[in-house]
């Protein structure tokens, strides 16, 4: 791990653990074992340790935007599922800051920066709106307000930020098994889906989940 991948990773603990207001760049030098000057060598403000944070926990949350041509619908928004949980449960702390300062960044942040922020948060939407879209174009899904369901969706799934662990009792993928199923079962159309397969063929629910 470089230096300044070093000065990320405690700051993004301390962050989320202080805030981004309650803690000093002293406390980041502090723990890595450096001078503040040379902590303001690798980065030059606060706010910019806490853009890289910012940066990289949307880039992750943009990794699972991800659509095979080949998946239904269905089959999309539960990989999507699985891939921004696995994320969030892998870097914790970084989706804590990220929500956590959520409502403040413009007071952080250059307006420059706060356009890509929005600018990622916005194609993730796009994402799930979309395959929302597609399953009640393709007939897969029953009709609904597309921009309602994706948002509460987006709400529900990244909003895991504040319990998921890598070392809790359940995993990731199982919990976007459980998300997702909770959601498919209610937009797909064909009843012996919806029952037996909602995620997609060769994905499987939990016992809890299997109609009775």
């Amino acid at each position: 791990m470089s230096r300044r991948e070093e000065l990320l990773a405690v700051a993004t603990k301390l962050f989320a653990a202080r805030g981004y207001h309650g803690t000093r760049m002293d406390d980041v030098a502090d723990i890595v074992g450096l001078n503040k000057a040379t902590v303001y060598h690798y980065y030059a403000s606060k706010s910019l340790i806490l853009f890289d944070i910012y940066r990289r926990a949307a880039d992750n949350t943009l990794e699972a935007v991800h659509d095979d041509p080949s998946w239904t619908a269905r089959e999309a928004l539960y990989q999507y599922t699985v891939k921004l949980l696995t994320n969030i449960a892998d870097n914790p702390e970084g989706a804590a800051v990220y929500f956590q300062e959520a409502p403040y960044i413009t007071e952080w942040f250059t307006a420059e920066q706060v356009v890509e922020v929005r600018e990622k948060e916005t194609q993730v939407y796009e994402h799930v709106h979309g395959l929302i879209g597609r399953g009640i174009a393709s007939g897969e899904f029953f009709d609904c307000d597309t921009h309602v369901v994706a948002l509460g969706y987006i709400g529900m799934t990244l909003g895991a930020y504040r319990w998921l662990r890598p070392d809790g009792r359940r995993t990731a993928k199982e919990i976007a098994a459980e998300f997702s199923t909770a959601l498919l079962r209610g937009l797909i159309r064909e009843e012996k889906l919806r029952v037996e397969s909602p995620l997609g063929p060769g994905a499987s629910v939990t016992k809890a989940d299997a109609a009775p």
